[in-house]
């Protein structure tokens, strides 16, 4: 069994329980850090929540991320922060974000606190303004039974007075937040001691699930699970057998980079399939070629399973209703599939397949033996301001919940028309679809937008053409007819959302 060195709050160390273990397990079990909860163990509570710090890049970033869906092997090379390594160095014992809640009564039993603390300290490592929609935004996935949120709500309003004025740059925001007792001392030993690292080998490369196979021959050959984010994985296997060891795709450097790359003629935004959910959609490239995508980001799950979860675990999970999935089918990307013996090697030979051909069936997908997804390809425009994007969902819970339905729609209008017009339809197949009937209705049609009806028109018949091409099943998150009805409105939707200013609105629905 491989060794793990990581370091824990303010000690390096040398773990050797498997590296498919839950890191939560190990932190309370093998550590004794028992400040780091378990609750539900699916990611939804944010009890577990711990802080990692990494090098990205030429700086060290700290994210907070629940412990029961992360991989121990992911923290390799990394320092982990747990409670215990918040207030080493705090004079009385309480770092501020303690102290808020402390002073404004926001934890009665306690259970849920540590997480939050966590959730709220990561927020204030991140480079931005602090504000109040920030805070709440930074505690989306975390749940408190006793107090209510007032109290929370006010404590998050305390430390966004008391540290607005925090620098923007990186390395300057972590040591005045460890001057000011937020982060130990120990985030200041880390920074010091990846200085210089380059990102490549500030991790090993060795990955135990480098292999498409293990065993004697390739007749009694065991598979290797691949594990993106783990945040289905470990929602369906929160107790994985002694000594699993999958294919982290997150320890690749290689599988988490977005950047432009060219095939022939074409130009495409290559995005590697570890780069999580949270960078996907703060990547200031991905927003330059998809405009107002970020809008979306809340839409999926809450800000600690987004700091964890991948794009390309988000595809290969095979959902029907999967959202970036359904984002990426509107936007008429291609996938990057490779051996995945040699999914390391940049000289290895790749395979590009559309995804709407990527889905064979329900949990069905077009890989061969030991391949595995490496990146996804956007196409790039000569004018990616000319590109119109929306997004729209209908599930139980308007946040945090998988969606019933979720549809996209993505086209450009050029000389006053619709062109290269691509609608993705979730909820309502064994995979999900294009709706090739809605963009036909749509593509070359007149596209005048000082003319509501003639909109209006197109909106309606374009999402009766949707609406009739598909026969969904009825389940736990909504009825076959429901599923029909709301595909109807959500194409409605995107009308609304993309010519917000020309009375569309007013036209659909008087």
């Amino acid at each position: 069994m491989a060794s793990l060195h990581v370091k824990i709050n303010n000690i390096w160390q040398d773990l050797h329980s498997s590296e498919g273990m839950p890191a939560l397990d190990v932190v309370r079990g093998e550590l004794g850090l028992t400040s780091t909860k378990e609750g539900c163990r699916e990611g939804d509570c944010g009890a577990c929540a711990v802080l990692v710090g990494e090098q990205v890049g030429d700086m060290v970033r700290y994210r907070a991320v629940p412990s029961c869906l992360l991989a121990l092997g992911e923290l390799r090379g990394k320092h982990l922060v747990t409670l215990e390594g918040l207030v080493e160095g705090a004079k009385d014992g309480l770092t501020p974000v303690m102290r808020a809640f402390l002073d404004e009564n926001a934890s009665q039993c306690g259970f849920c606190t540590p997480g939050f603390i966590i959730a709220l300290t990561s927020w204030l490592a991140e480079p931005q303004v602090p504000d109040l929609a920030g805070a709440l935004r930074a505690i989306d996935g975390n749940l408190c039974r006793c107090t209510g949120y007032g109290a929370i709500r006010r404590a998050a309003a305390l430390l966004v007075e008391r540290f607005k004025d925090l620098p923007l740059e990186s390395g300057a925001r972590l040591k005045t937040l460890v001057e000011a007792q937020v982060l130990p001392p120990s985030v200041l030993e880390f920074m010091a001691e990846s200085a210089g690292k380059p990102e490549a080998d500030s991790v090993s490369r060795k990955i135990s699930g480098n292999a498409p196979a293990r065993g004697g021959n390739a007749d009694n050959a065991v598979p290797v699970a691949v594990v993106g984010g783990g945040t289905d994985y470990y929602v369906r296997n929160p107790d994985p057998e002694e000594g699993f060891s999958p294919f982290l795709t997150r320890m690749l450097p290689e599988f988490g980079q977005i950047r432009y790359v060219s095939d022939r003629e074409d130009r495409w935004l290559e995005v590697g399939a570890a780069v999580t959910v949270r960078d996907f959609f703060s990547s200031h490239v991905v927003r330059h070629e998809v405009p107002g995508i970020e809008r979306f980001e809340t839409m999926f799950a809450s800000t600690l399973i987004r700091n964890l979860a991948t794009v390309g675990g988000n595809i290969v999970n095979a959902s029907p209703v999967a959202d970036i999935t359904s984002m990426l089918l509107a936007l008429g990307a291609r996938l990057v599939i490779v051996p995945e013996a040699d999914a390391g090697n940049k000289n290895t030979p790749l395979r590009l397949c559309p995804l709407e051909r990527f889905f064979l069936g329900y949990k069905k997908l077009n890989l061969g033996p030991g391949e595995v997804l490496k990146a996804v390809w956007i196409p790039v425009l000569a004018d990616p301001s000319s590109r119109k994007f929306s997004f729209e969902k209908a599930s139980k819970r308007r946040n945090l919940d998988i969606a019933a339905v979720n549809t996209a729609i993505s086209f450009r209008i050029d000389k006053g028309r619709f062109r290269d017009v691509r609608i993705s339809l979730g909820g309502v197949a064994p995979v999900p679809l294009l709706g090739i009937g809605a963009q036909e209705v749509l593509e070359g049609a007149p596209c005048d937008v000082s003319d509501k009806k003639s909109l209006a028109g197109l909106a309606k018949n374009a999402a009766r053409r949707a609406e009739s091409a598909i026969s969904p099943i009825s389940d736990v998150r909504g009825s076959s007819d429901y599923r029909r009805r709301m595909v109807h409105q959500l194409m409605l939707a995107h009308f609304i959302r993309l010519f917000e200013t020309s009375g569309v609105a007013e036209e659909l629905f008087p």
